[in-house]
């Protein structure tokens, strides 16, 4: 949906040679453009050349929900041995989001930001509210204040948007929304006008110190960036080090201003309510509202290059629509599609820079991408021209090499974790939705307890 009446330009030719240049970059999403944005902003003159395998915008950056937060996922293992996070590292995330909204509008990029906040509910079920308090806390914990995350009564949820099960939510301002294929799109329109050279359809097979072997060229360069997240493929660095699971989204026909009079969205916020499953809504530019959800997996940790999710997949993303806004019944789904995010063994997203073999990347967002795209393309172009700064002193910054990284254990015991945490995930929401917080439900969300990752 989100590319449908897209102008797109015409793509790059591929890269068919030998070149040099001062920095070369792998992957054509947001954390490779806007890390080619940042260098040439901090060196105008620099040769910042960047190859995609497929079209820009091909991977999570032209499929996702459109949430550019300012946070992180997996923020506790950042925090110090207080269990607070560092004050510096709380401004970072704070005002990433109106910084990042100062540089689209500098740079002309219209993707429909909206910068509205993100309503975080308890909207299906009594555990839910247990679960939104524990979040407010687990904030306040790490040094957050009310003005960042904040307890939204229930009738104060019901004022932003009408859930059929309105418990309270925890609302943070720290959240816009985005069209995402806008925002590729433009991005790479900015760095092509700042001299980045763009090579498309170039895949890269072998990346080592100082050297990139493609499929039909190479290019020499004295530092590299690997940005490919959840498609880190065989013959990458990052591959089984970044393994990729799938998410997906359905979106409504438009709705009339009725019909979002009885919803809500008046902000334009962005939302979830609090299923493990991690669901994310939006409503566009174009009167639609976007639900998703993950996360399943590919056997063999394969990333999803096909565009379309499964029938079944789909109706199971439009229960979740009605079940959260019964007022959607009769409304017509219009577009079901899919994609991989890059998931990392630490459950929590990394900058690596190794000045030994002048490599580095950015990722492992767990499906928190936007934003986060944003802080580490600006934190790797610091690290890659040697700038002293305080975002090169963040505690996700890491200064060694990509092979330490911690490997997923071979194939098939992710697929099986994955699948048998999913199954517990939906047999406790069946047994809540039944029975209410009964015996069973209670054992069924100890065990999930265990194993979430988060």
């Amino acid at each position: 949906m989100w590319w449908d009446g897209l102008f797109r330009p015409e793509p790059e030719p591929p890269l068919e040679t030998t070149i040099t240049a001062d920095y070369a970059i792998v992957g054509g999403g947001y954390t490779g453009l806007w890390t080619a944005y940042f260098l040439k902003r901090k060196q105008p003159n620099a040769d910042v050349v960047l190859i995609e395998a497929q079209y820009i915008g091909y991977g999570a950056s032209g499929r996702n929900g459109g949430w550019l937060m300012g946070t992180l996922e997996g923020l506790a293992a950042f925090a110090d041995n207080k269990g607070t996070l560092p004050a510096a590292a709380r401004g970072q995330l704070n005002t990433l989001v109106s910084r990042a909204g100062q540089v689209l509008a500098k740079e002309g990029i219209h993707c429909d930001f909206h910068h509205g906040g993100c309503v975080m509910a308890a909207a299906r079920n009594a555990s839910q509210i247990a679960r939104a308090h524990e979040t407010l806390a687990h904030f306040q914990r790490l040094g957050f204040s009310e003005d960042d995350y904040r307890w939204l009564t229930p009738k104060a949820l019901t004022a932003r948007v009408q859930v059929a099960n309105p418990g309270g939510a925890v609302f943070t301002p720290h959240v816009g929304r985005v069209q995402p294929a806008k925002l590729v799109t433009g991005l790479a329109r900015v760095v092509k006008a700042l001299g980045v050279r763009v090579f498309e359809h170039t895949r890269a097979n072998n990346i080592s110190p100082g050297h990139i072997d493609c499929d039909r060229g190479s290019v020499s360069a004295n530092q590299i960036v690997i940005a490919t997240e959840g498609y880190s493929e065989v013959g990458n660095p990052l591959h089984r080090r970044i393994i990729p699971v799938q998410t997906g989204m359905v979106v409504t026909e438009p709705l009339t201003d009725e019909q979002w009079s009885d919803i809500g969205f008046h902000d334009n916020e962005t939302f979830a309510d609090f299923t493990r499953a991690a669901t994310y809504l939006q409503r566009t530019a174009d009167q639609r509202l976007v639900i998703g959800a993950r996360g399943n997996y590919l056997p063999g940790g394969r990333p999803q290059h096909a565009l379309a999710d499964t029938t079944l997949i789909a109706q199971y993303r439009q229960r979740i629509a009605l079940d959260l806004f019964p007022q959607l019944r009769g409304v017509r789904f219009t577009h079901n599609w899919g994609g991989s995010v890059g998931v990392p063994r630490s459950w929590h997203p990394h900058v690596i820079y190794d000045p030994f073999s002048r490599i580095g990347t950015a990722g492992g967002y767990i499906g928190e991408g936007v934003g986060a795209s944003f802080l580490f393309g600006e934190t790797l172009a610091a690290l890659l021209t040697g700038e002293s700064s305080e975002l090169s002193k963040m505690p996700w910054v890491q200064q060694r090499a990509l092979a330490e990284l911690r490997r997923w254990e071979p194939e098939p015991f992710p697929q099986l974790g994955l699948k048998a945490t999913m199954l517990a995930f939906d047999a406790e929401e069946w047994l809540l939705n039944r029975y209410g917080e009964s015996l069973p439900a209670r054992a069924m969300g100890w065990l999930c307890d265990q194993l979430d990752p988060h």
